[in-house]
């Protein structure tokens, strides 16, 4: 069974009394990503539909501590003269850190 667009979803839920984090999606790339995810095991995660072989909807419980606020947070993304900025920004620390070593 396959979703469109208005339907959709993925569902987070938090149970305090347990610890545990409850994931259910239905978004295509959210399903693919948690299905690819190395750290996720791969038995917990229940199929709920498919279509044409490929999981379209899944949920799966995982303990607390897999859970960080990194991963909650959405990605910021860099622009090109940030990355520039940071590149060089630690080829300096390089240099400082090889001259401090040889002297």
């Amino acid at each position: 069974m396959k979703f469109n667009r208005d339907e959709q979803e993925t569902v987070i839920t938090f149970d305090a009394k347990k610890g545990k984090w409850t994931f259910y999606s239905c978004v295509p790339s959210h399903v693919h990503s948690f299905i690819k995810d190395p750290i996720l095991n791969k038995e917990k995660i229940k199929v709920l539909t498919s279509h044409e072989g490929k999981s379209t909807s899944i949920k799966f419980t995982v303990e607390n501590s897999l859970v960080t606020k990194s991963f909650l947070r959405k990605k910021r993304t860099l622009s090109k003269e940030h990355k520039q900025a940071l590149q060089i920004g630690k080829n300096k620390k390089r240099v400082q850190k090889t001259l401090q070593t040889s002297l």
